[in-house]
């Protein structure tokens, strides 16, 4: 089980202070489109292990956790779209976060963080590199984890929080290192020798995670 401590998360966020003083994290966050209705979780075990989806993909999947419907809103008032997104996003993607972070025993308000700077609770998000979804999978990534549909919130969350799991297990539960290997990739953190590239973006995502995790981003 690869959970970080209260303390663990402590002397990581006092190395990155002064950091957190002078970078915005705000600059990592996707502007969120309005959000479709998740929250539903299907289950197949055809190949004699769980393969999870948000809808039911075929015969063989059946609902394993029924979510909430959660309509948008058709209207917002001027400059408030974005922020209502994403409230709106935090409670459909809540369920899913919360299952699958205790589900792979991963602290979930880690989770959350992640999902809150990566795509800022928006399962249909794109980044410009091509990173899909909740918590933005790359083409290898998704392929690594059995994802056969990228935007689907249940597959994406579920292959995330595996692959956050991992790289937490081969950083021995560094979770700095491991958000570092999550964002740049882990042969960028093994070519600088164990420690956090010194990439602009790795840099800022970094402590914007853990900064999400003090501020209590839990679901």
């Amino acid at each position: 089980m690869v959970m970080a401590t209260p303390d663990h998360y402590r002397m990581i966020r006092m190395g990155f202070s002064m950091m957190l003083a002078t970078l915005s994290a705000s600059s990592l966050l996707f502007s969120p489109a309005q959000a479709a209705t998740v929250g539903n979780v299907f289950v197949s075990y055809v190949d004699g292990s769980p393969r999870y989806a948000s809808q039911r993909l075929d015969a063989s999947y059946r609902l394993f956790i029924r979510g909430k419907t959660v309509r948008s809103k058709s209207r917002t008032a001027p400059g408030m779209t974005s922020r209502v997104s994403q409230e709106e996003g935090r409670r459909q993607l809540t369920p899913l976060i919360a299952h699958f972070a205790r589900l792979h025993q991963v602290a979930p308000e880690l989770v959350a963080a992640v999902v809150a700077v990566e795509s800022g609770f928006n399962p249909a998000a794109v980044s410009p590199a091509g990173a899909v979804g909740a918590m933005q999978l790359m083409p290898a990534t998704a392929a690594r984890y059995g994802v056969s549909k990228r935007t689907d919130p249940a597959q994406n969350i579920d292959a995330g929080v595996r692959h956050l799991k991992d790289l937490l297990g081969l950083h021995g539960g560094n979770v700095a290192l491991a958000l570092a290997a999550y964002n740049a990739g882990q042969g960028a953190v093994a070519r600088n020798g164990d420690r956090i590239p010194p990439y602009r973006e790795t840099m800022l995502y970094v402590p914007a995670v853990l900064s999400a995790v003090a501020r209590g981003n839990r679901p």
